[in-house]
C-alpha cells in the first residue's frame, strides 16, 4: 500500500503541476560536455577541446557549471547561457588535485565538494574555490562518486580546547539551529545566526539549553559578534599563549613524489595541512627543503632541470636556478647565512654548488662527485654532508677539508640531521638497517630493529623522539622510535614513490653560526 500511495503522489504531482522549466540532460564524454532535450531529444553541445571531464555538477540559481579534470587535475566552471553554451569559463581549484573523480555543488551553504580517488579523500571549498579544505582523509579505498541534499541534516555547535582536543557537543538539531552561519560567546550564553530560520539565536554555552530568539530579521543574518571588553581581554598571558599556539601548529610534514610536493597534518598524514603542488608547477621532482623565515619551499625538478621555490601558501612559485644543470639530486637550505646548496651535473661533472637564496652567485665548491643521492647542512656547525655512491661524506661548509666518514654503507638514502642532539641519521636500502652517528662520524650506531619494515626505503626524517620513514615496496609512509628503532607505527598506507620527506618545523631552523 505504501508503495502505491508513493505512485499515486507522484502522478498527482506530475498532473497538478506541470513544470514550467524544460528539463535537460548534462552529460561528459570526456572531451566535451553536451546537452540533451529530455521531450525533444535534440542535441547540442555545451563545452567543446576538454582534456579529459569526467565528474561535473550545476548550481541553478546562478546558472554556474561546474565540472573536474582529470589530466590537468583541475576544477573548473562557467556561465550556462539561456541560449545553450556556456560562456565566463575559469578555474576554481588549481593546485593540490590528483584524480578528481567525483563532484557535487551545495546550492544552499554556497559550497563545492569534490572527491579524489588517487588520494582518497573528500574536500570542500567555496563555490569559487576559496577556503578549501579537506574534509575526509583515509578509510576509502579509490572513492569515485558523491552527492549531497544540504536541505537536510543536524547542525550542531561544538567547543574545544585551543589546541582542538577535548571536542564537546553542546547543541544539536534545533529548529533554530538547522543553517547556522556564524557563532559568538558572551557570559554563559552561546549566541549564533541561523539562514533557514532568519534569526539569532542564543542557548547556554554548557549545556546549549534555554534556547530562545533575540530576534527575527526579513533577509538572512550573517556574522554577529558581541561588542563588550571582556571579549578582548589585554593580559600578557592570554597574548603570549595565542601566540605559542600560532607557533606551534606550523609544523608538518612534506614529502615529494615525482609528480607533487604535499605538505600534511602530523598526526594525519591524510590531511592536507597547506595545499599540495602538483603539475603543472611539478613535472619530476627529486628533493625538498623549506626556509621558515620567509616561509618559502624549495625543490629540484630533474625533467625541467630547473631549482623552484615558492610559498607555503602556494604563491610566489618562481624559478631560480635553470642554466642547464642536469641531474639535480641533493638540495639543502642553509638558513643562517641564506644560502642554498645543492648536487648537480654540468659540463660531464658531478659537483657541489652554492648561491644565494635567489640563485644569485651561483659556485661550485667541490668536485669529482661519483654516484650523488643525498645532502644535509648543518648551518650553527658550518658543516656539509652527502651520500656518493656507498659512501658517507663531509666538508665544511666552503667546500674546505673534504673526507669520507663511512664507506661500505648499502645504497643510503634519507641522509637527515637531527639538530636537538646533533646527530647524523641515514637508511642503508641495501639491508634496511638505520645508522646513527655523531657529527664528527664518531659513535657510529647501526639499529637493524627496522630491517623487516623497510625492505626498500626511499626517505627519512627526523621529529623530536620519533623517525620518520617511507618505503616503496611497501607504499607506506611511518614512524619509528628515534632511540631504538622499535614500535613501528603505520601512518600512510597507498603512497608509493616517495623520494623524499622533510618535516617543516620552524623550531628546527635556530641558531647561529
Amino acid at each position: 500500500m505504501e508503495k502505491i500511495a508513493l505512485v499515486l503522489q507522484s502522478l498527482l504531482y506530475n498532473l497538478l503541476l506541470p513544470d514550467p522549466f524544460e528539463a535537460f540532460i548534462i552529460f561528459s564524454i570526456r572531451h566535451e560536455i553536451r546537452k540533451i532535450d529530455l521531450h525533444k531529444r535534440d542535441y547540442s553541445l555545451l563545452v567543446p577541446g576538454l582534456r579529459n571531464t569526467i565528474a561535473l555538477d550545476f548550481h541553478f540559481s546562478q546558472s554556474l557549471l561546474y565540472w573536474t579534470d582529470v589530466v590537468e587535475d583541475k576544477i573548473y566552471r562557467g556561465k550556462l547561457s539561456d541560449t545553450g553554451g556556456v560562456s565566463a569559463i575559469e578555474v576554481v581549484v588549481q593546485h593540490g588535485l590528483a584524480t578528481p573523480e567525483g563532484l557535487t555543488v551545495d546550492w544552499i551553504a554556497g559550497n563545492i565538494y569534490w572527491i579524489d580517488s588517487n588520494l582518497d579523500q573528500i574536500e570542500v571549498a567555496k563555490l569559487d574555490g576559496t577556503l578549501r579544505t579537506t574534509l575526509i582523509a583515509g578509510a576509502m579505498e579509490h572513492p569515485r562518486a558523491i552527492a549531497l541534499d544540504p536541505r537536510y541534516g543536524s547542525d550542531a555547535i561544538y567547543s574545544a580546547l585551543y589546541d582542538g582536543t577535548g571536542m564537546i557537543e553542546i547543541i544539536r538539531g534545533h529548529e533554530y539551529l538547522s543553517h547556522p552561519f556564524a557563532v559568538s560567546l558572551y557570559g554563559s550564553e552561546v549566541y549564533w545566526t541561523d539562514w533557514r530560520t532568519n534569526t539569532l539565536a542564543k542557548a547556554n554555552k554548557w549545556t546549549g539549553q534555554n534556547v530562545s530568539v533575540i530576534q527575527k530579521t526579513s533577509a538572512q543574518p550573517f556574522d554577529l559578534q558581541i561588542y563588550h571588553p571582556s571579549r578582548q581581554p589585554q593580559e600578557d598571558e592570554v597574548i603570549f599563549f595565542f601566540s605559542c599556539l600560532l607557533t606551534e601548529r606550523k609544523k608538518f610534514l612534506l614529502y615529494a613524489r615525482r609528480s607533487e610536493i604535499r605538505g600534511v597534518d602530523i598526526d594525519n598524514p591524510y590531511f592536507n595541512f597547506i595545499t599540495a603542488f602538483t603539475v603543472p608547477d611539478i613535472d619530476d621532482v627529486t628533493v625538498i627543503d623549506f626556509d621558515a623565515v620567509e616561509e618559502r619551499l624549495y625543490w629540484t625538478d630533474v625533467k625541467t632541470q630547473t631549482i623552484k621555490r615558492a610559498f607555503i601558501n602556494g604563491t610566489g612559485l618562481e624559478t631560480i636556478i635553470s642554466r642547464d644543470i642536469q641531474s639535480i639530486r641533493g638540495l639543502a637550505v642553509d638558513w643562517i647565512s641564506r644560502n642554498l646548496y645543492w648536487i648537480s651535473s654540468e659540463f660531464d661533472e658531478t659537483q657541489i654548488n652554492v648561491a644565494h637564496l635567489d640563485g644569485s652567485l651561483k659556485t661550485s665548491i667541490i668536485h669529482g662527485i661519483d654516484k650523488p643521492q643525498c645532502l644535509a647542512v648543518h648551518p650553527v656547525k658550518g658543516k656539509l654532508y652527502w651520500t656518493d655512491g656507498n659512501t658517507i661524506n663531509m666538508a665544511n661548509m666552503d667546500g674546505s677539508n673534504s673526507k669520507i666518514l663511512f664507506q661500505n654503507q648499502k645504497d643510503p638514502v634519507g641522509l637527515s640531521i637531527d639538530y636537538m642532539e646533533n646527530k647524523l641519521y641515514w637508511i642503508s636500502s641495501g639491508n634496511g638497517t638505520i645508522n646513527r652517528c655523531n657529527l664528527d662520524g664518531g659513535n657510529l650506531e647501526i639499529i637493524d630493529s627496522m630491517k623487516e619494515d623497510l625492505p626498500k626505503a626511499t626517505a627519512l626524517t627526523i621529529m623530536d623522539k620519533k623517525l620518520w620513514w617511507a618505503d616503496q615496496n611497501l607504499a607506506q609512509i611511518g614512524t619509528c622510535n628515534k632511540r631504538d628503532g622499535r614500535n613501528p607505527t603505520i601512518l600512510r598506507n597507498k603512497t608509493s614513490g616517495v623520494v623524499h620527506m622533510k618535516v617543516y618545523d620552524k623550531a628546527a631552523q635556530q641558531g647561529k653560526f
